[in-house]
């Protein structure tokens, strides 16, 4: 190499351009591993992922009491995160909805908002970047109930689902199977809206408001059927009906409804779904890894 000639990217090592990326903010980094899926790689890789910046840990809640929504940190490296989402348009009603991987979902309104439509934003409270989404519709008779979640996975994609699912109100405001689902993706911006997508006559699927993992492109949801995988790949790449299937949970039973089949908590580490969950004394908490390669396979 002669004295003028300059070191490429392409001639540095693995190792040399790690070390380089974990003397970076979280925020540089974030923007940086955009510059080639080598680089984006490394944030999953279970070899680099701990010598880089960690991302913030916390969670968002919002006081019904009260408008405002607040961010509580768990990490000494949130100095550049607007927990308040104060870089937002000034709505008159902003509802905290759902939150995954770093970005936020709320709902918006005004005292002029019609009651038939739903409308979201989508936000980074890291990068103060925001999008709002296109009007769905709603019922406004109240003859129905709704669930939406998020779906963001920065180690796969760039971009964003929402999946706005529909249930059916029966007398008492007795709420039946999902009958609807509504999704947004960020990659074609548009709502796809798909009816009866199983058969509730012999299926009949809820969806839960307990945490929810999106993970290798799939929503993964606690459901009465134990875990609602459902599939956004091909929705978004071609014009087929999204594809699911469910998961057992390791301590499914036949006729569980509240119990202990039902106390645990989905998440993911290194790309790979855990689920937890304590022991009756609650003194010991198990956590299982799905087998990838056994749909109802999990390793303790």
């Amino acid at each position: 190499m002669g004295p003028k000639e300059e070191l490429s990217a392409a001639k540095l090592t693995d190792d040399l351009v790690v070390d380089i990326l974990s003397r970076l903010p979280f925020k540089s980094f974030c923007r940086f591993k955009c510059v080639c899926k080598a680089w984006l790689a490394f944030s999953s890789d279970p070899h680099y992922c701990q010598k880089l910046p960690k991302p913030p840990t916390g969670f968002f809640y919002q006081d019904h009491d009260t408008t405002s929504i607040q961010l509580v940190s768990l990490s000494k490296n949130d100095e550049e995160i607007d927990g308040t989402l104060s870089f937002l348009p000034d709505y008159e009603q902003l509802k905290f909805v759902d939150c995954c991987n770093g970005l936020v979902l709320c709902k918006y309104s005004s005292n002029h908002t019609s009651p038939d439509i739903f409308r979201f934003i989508v936000c980074n409270p890291a990068t103060r970047e925001w999008r709002t989404l296109p009007d769905t519709k709603q019922d406004p008779e109240n003859s129905a109930y709704y669930s939406t979640k998020l779906g963001f996975d920065p180690s796969r994609s760039p971009h964003f689902y929402v999946f706005n699912f529909r249930y059916r109100r029966g007398p008492g405001h007795l709420v039946f199977g999902i009958n609807q689902i509504a999704m947004f993706s960020s990659c074609n911006s548009t709502w796809l809206v798909y009816n009866d997508l199983w058969d509730r006559e012999n299926y009949v699927i809820s969806v839960s408001g307990r945490p929810h993992v999106f993970l290798d492109g799939c929503l993964h949801v606690h459901s009465d059927h134990d875990v609602l995988v459902l599939d956004t790949y091909e929705t978004v790449s071609t014009d087929l009906r999204p594809s699911y299937w469910t998961v057992k949970l390791p301590l499914h039973e036949v006729d569980c409804v509240v119990d202990r089949c039902f106390r645990g908590c989905l998440g993911q580490a290194s790309g790979i779904l855990h689920y937890a969950a304590a022991e009756e004394d609650g003194c010991t908490i198990i956590v299982w890894l799905h087998d990838e390669f056994d749909p109802d396979g999990w390793i303790v």
